[in-house]
């Protein structure tokens, strides 16, 4: 099965012309909120693909203003699809927000996935360059471990002893690369909300984006 990705913002005529230009594609997913507009358009998007065969699923982003949440859900939609078997033809990032067409150019990015921008008033597609970044292979095993025990342990946050005691590693070891990680902005160090004296590491929840066996 061939599938293509979009997301949908007021106007249905930023997707139709991928679901036209792409071959054999049997199931397109679109990304929006819940604005009326966004719904007015998704419903034009329906009639389309009911037309054309085509299965149309949607993936609601609550906060189209909000990077990280678009791009949790459309990389947690991209492996999806792929454990399924379904071969991901294209993303359309023309509708939505222009955080959502960011979110959806980083995830292409991070995937490793075709992407179309189709032009505001000629409706014409304009590919975009295939563009593949593994963040995780930045990281050292050693690097990533420390990151995967900081994210689950991310609800009780602790000093650099707690977490060579916490890893079973020496702590000048545990110092050492979290100078690393924290120069390269990945965590940072922060007092203790409870016990000032205390600095303790913190990682955001962008770090699931960086890790990639994390299933986000």
């Amino acid at each position: 099965m061939v599938a293509i990705l979009g997301t949908l913002g007021f106007r249905a005529n930023s997707l139709l012309p991928t679901l036209e230009s792409t071959p054999s594609v049997e199931r397109a997913v679109v990304f929006c909120n819940d604005h009326p507009r966004a719904l007015d358009a998704l419903a034009e998007v329906h009639k389309v693909c009911s037309v054309m065969g085509i299965e149309l699923k949607r993936v609601p982003i609550p906060d189209a203003f909000d990077l990280l949440q678009a791009a949790k859900a459309m990389r947690a939609q991209v492996r999806e699809l792929r454990r399924e078997g379904v071969e991901v033809a294209v993303f359309n990032i023309a509708g939505g927000t222009k955080m959502m067409s960011a979110a959806a150019l980083l995830v292409c990015a991070m995937e490793g996935l075709n992407s179309v921008y189709v032009h505001d008033e000629t409706y014409r597609e304009i590919p975009l360059p295939l563009l593949k970044v593994d963040y995780s292979q930045l990281l050292t095993p050693a690097q990533r471990e420390m990151l995967m025990f900081l994210w689950s342990n991310r609800s009780h946050p602790m000093t650099q002893v707690e977490i060579a005691q916490g890893m079973g590693r020496h702590k000048a070891t545990i110092n050492h690369h979290i100078q690393i990680l924290e120069g390269k902005g990945i965590i940072r160090l922060e007092e203790d909300r409870r016990d000032r004296r205390r600095k303790v590491v913190m990682v955001d929840e962008a770090i699931e984006l960086i890790l990639g066996d994390i299933d986000v």
